[in-house]
């Protein structure tokens, strides 16, 4: 709830960015570079509000075997999130305890 809210208070004109560069990964185009672009452009705090509200959140398993294609996806998806995780420390967007907590789960 608090993530859809925070996107929700997002200006549409980035709301609409964010879902066709969702829409176009999704398609699997590489969005790496306009995804770069749109994180800059995103209000100041509001990454922050997301790493809490993401380090906040209970992970979620499933009981059904993941198919490999799905398995080497969300390797990269976990990579990145690192990745994206490693950037905010390096602009000082979040503390490196922080950064352990979300990369570890702890």
């Amino acid at each position: 709830m608090q993530l859809s809210q925070l996107i929700q208070s997002l200006p549409p004109e980035q709301l609409n960015r964010m879902q066709t560069l969702m829409h176009n990964m999704m398609a699997g185009h590489d969005v790496r570079k306009e995804m770069e672009e749109f994180e800059k452009s995103l209000p100041p705090g509001f990454r922050e509000k997301l790493m809490s509200i993401m380090a906040s959140a209970p992970i979620e398993t499933s009981s059904t075997p993941v198919p490999s294609s799905q398995e080497q996806n969300s390797e990269m998806d976990l990579k990145e999130a690192r990745l994206t995780i490693l950037r905010a420390v390096a602009a000082g967007q979040i503390s490196p305890e922080e950064a352990e907590k979300l990369i570890f789960n702890i």
